[in-house]
This record gives structure tokens, sequence and C-alpha cells, in this order.
């Protein structure tokens, strides 16, 4: 019997748990296309970074590649001389050493499948009889029986406002843009965990100058606790329409503080029904909470490492990191980089502001439907895809499968970042690997 194959497109996190899952089904799983337009397969955006300041915001613990052997990555981690490193917060550029050998140890045993890495990008991917043809950036056509799309995080646009003014926006993970900024202030879009990482890298080589982050909230993440024990099991139960709901979720916190529990244990109980209460939620609820609500979720449930959180504190206690809330009035070509004006949260006053550059951190771009990628546009337009009601990502069916403009495929499966307006809970290690195990259970039913 002519064994299959499964094109998996995309190279991060994603694509390479879920060839690690496939191959681990055994001498009945399909052969295994892995494409990535990388340098390297595994890292991926998110731990694809250089600077040894940049810690992963979940304990090591929590990040092996495999739901069923927990202690992958501590073990890797021990063996690498890191001991004991179970509750600690570890340099995302290890993280992305550690994926890197996940896909590079990982096969099918003797007679079974094998692994095969393709370094480029896929434009173009079509129904072809019963399988599928992938067209790649050289012209190069391959063939697949299944395709798994894990296309990881897109990339942020450019505000309207600084495309239309001629102002180019800094690259956040471009270590030689950041490095040729001139001397002064600079202004970071966007007050997330990204924000953070900049920061944190600008400061390190620059000793003068203001870094200030502007975001419409001024919000930035919380922080986890420095003490690592887990929240003790309680059941949240929330009620389905979103205000009840949130009105619920803020009492149960209430309650947590009562009992000299901290906040935090009220998000990991709330997690793993995270998915359920989401798909709960109407379309038009779904909306409301992303135009209402997310910002405040973001900042509790993505929290950064307890030691960030004291030297994010440090540059604002300083004054070397000022957070803004509020928006960007005008922008323009300046003498020494790029003159804004800014404008405050509930003010009308508009404020000059001369920096070095702007570095774009407003977070992925997740309305899909205005992608860049000739990938998705294609599939987009040829109706192999479509997006989800509420702006975010592509449909998806419970199981993974991507759903067209006609139907469910049988033999195309999405995860990752791109099925966050299914799930929502779909972009941290946790639930992408449990995913991908279930994508490679049912590629490979047999083994």
């Amino acid at each position: 019997m002519t064994r299959q194959r499964v094109a998996i497109i995309g190279a991060g996190f994603s694509g390479a748990a879920t060839a690690a899952h496939v191959l681990k089904r055994g001498k009945h799983a399909p052969d295994v296309l892995l494409i990535g337009r990388a340098r390297r397969f595994g890292p991926g955006l998110a731990y694809g970074t250089e600077d040894s300041a940049h810690l992963l915001n979940v304990r090591a613990s929590n990040m092996s590649a495999f739901a069923d052997e927990p202690d992958h990555f501590v073990r890797w981690l021990a063996r690498h001389g890191r001991r004991d490193a179970a509750n600690s917060f570890q340099p995302r550029k290890l993280y992305g050493e550690y994926v890197e050998s996940v896909v590079s140890r990982a096969h099918g045993g003797f007679g079974g499948p094998a692994l095969k890495r393709v370094r480029e990008d896929a434009v173009a991917c079509r129904p072809d009889g019963e399988g599928w043809t992938i067209t790649l950036s050289s012209g190069r056509a391959v063939g697949a029986d299944q395709v798994v799309l894990a296309l990881g995080n897109a990339r942020a646009r450019a505000p309207a406002m600084f495309e239309s003014s001629g102002v180019l926006l800094t690259d956040p993970w471009d270590r030689a843009a950041l490095a040729a900024i001139p001397p002064g202030d600079v202004l970071v879009l966007g007050a997330g965990l990204t924000m953070i990482d900049v920061a944190l890298s600008l400061a390190k080589r620059r000793k003068r100058g203001v870094i200030y982050a502007l975001s419409r909230r001024g919000q930035v993440p919380r922080g986890h606790l420095t003490d690592p024990t887990r929240a003790p099991p309680a059941a949240i139960e929330l009620p389905l329409p979103l205000s009840e709901a949130l009105f619920a979720l803020r009492k149960e916190a209430e309650a947590a503080a009562a009992r000299g529990e901290p906040w935090q244990y009220v998000m990991e109980r709330l997690r793993a029904r995270t998915p359920e209460l989401w798909m709960r939620l109407s379309t038009e609820q779904q909306r409301r909470f992303l135009r209402h609500a997310r910002v405040w979720w973001d900042v509790h449930r993505h929290r950064t490492a307890p030691e960030i959180t004291a030297q994010v504190k440090a540059l604002r206690d300083e004054g070397r990191l000022k957070v803004l809330a509020g928006g960007i009035v005008s922008a323009a070509p300046g003498p020494r980089g790029v003159r804004l004006q800014h404008r405050g949260r509930g003010s009308l006053a508009r404020h000059n502001m001369d920096v070095g550059a702007v570095v774009n951190c407003t977070g992925t771009a997740v309305d899909l439907s205005r992608a860049d990628d000739p990938l998705v546009r294609q599939l987009l337009e040829e109706g192999v895809v479509a997006t989800m009601d509420n702006g975010l990502g592509f449909r998806v069916d419970p199981d993974n499968r991507v759903v067209g403009a006609a139907a469910a495929h049988q033999t195309m499966f999405a995860l990752g970042p791109i099925t966050q307006g299914a799930f929502w809970e779909s972009t941290a290690v946790p639930e992408i690997r449990v995913r991908a195990a279930a994508i490679a259970a049912m590629l490979a039913p047999e083994a």
C-alpha cells in the first residue's frame, strides 16, 4: 500500500508540533512534508528571538511540546545543564532551540513515515481530485493527500495614517533595524508583550532617551505570581449572556480575594473552559467582547514572568519607559526622525512628539480577509477557506477541519492563531499541543 503524505504549511511551533505528533503515530502514519519560509524549522516568529532577555510567559513545567510527556521540555533543559528548572521562566531563545530539536529528532521508526523539510513559501493550495496540490514560491508544485494549515501569527499592518504619510515603521523583530534607530526618544505602538520585549531590548543598548508605549487604553500585561503553587481546583460556572458572565467573573475574583487568593487563580481555573464558553457566545456577543473586553482579558490572561515584571517596573520608575493612553493624530517625517501629534485618551489637547523611530507592536493581523500573504489571498478568493463572522481567522469545525465556502474539508485542518476566532484559546503551547495530537490521530487513525 502506498504511504500517504500530509503537507504541513507553516514551520513555527504549530507546524513543528503537528509534524512531531504525526511521526509519533508510528508505521501507519503518513509521510510529512513540512513547508516553511524561515531559516530554522520550529522556532517561528514567537521563539525566534536572539535576545536572552526575552523570557517565556509560561513556566517550563507547562511548555512541553507533548501533552502526554509533560516533563519533556524540563528533561531537555536538564540535559542542557539547567536542572530544577520546572518552575522557571526560560529564555524564549532557548525554547526555540528546544522546538528545533523536537523537529530534528522526530521520526517514525524503522519502516515508518519520513519527514521532509521544504524551505520555501507556499503561495497556493488547491484541491486536486482526492488530494491537494501546493504551489511553492519557486513555481514548483508538490502533492499531498492531507493538508494542515499552521500559518502562525500574521505580522501587524502599519496603521493607515503612517502608510499615507510616508512614515516607515520599524519591525519589532528586525534586530538590525532596532539597532539602527538614531539617538533620542522612541515610540512603540502597542503596550502588550511585544512592546515589553522591544522596550527591554532598547533599554539594554540605549542609555538615554525615553521609550514611549502608546495604546488606546494604556494597559500593560500583569505579572505572574512568584509562588509557583497551582490554583486549587474549583469550578467556575458562568451564565450565557456576555454582560452577566463578565459580572459573574468579577464577583468570583472578589470572592477569591476575600478568601485570600490572588486573582491569577481565577484566570487559571477559567482557562480550561474558555473554548467552551467562547463557542456558547453568539457572533454579536463575541464581537462585543473583542471591542470592549479583549484588552482586559489579554493583560490578565497573558502575563509576564516575575523578573520581567520587575524590570518593567524599574524602567517606568526611572522614567525610561512611559506608557500612554490615547492615539496618534498626525505623523510626518521630521528633522530628528518622526514628528507626531498625540492626543491622550478622553482629552482634546494635542501634544507634539519628536522620536527617532516608531516601532509597530500593535499585535498580529487578525483580519485575514485583509492579509497580504498570497496563500491566504488565494485560499479566500477561491473559496477554499472562509473567515469567521467575528473577524478572527479561518472557520473550522470542532475537530479543526477547515470549512470552505461550501462545506468542511475532510482532509484539510488548521490550528494555532488562525483558529482563534473559533476557539479563542488557541495561541499558547498548552492548547496547540493538544490540538496537534488530535489532528495527528485523525491523520493516522490506525496507529
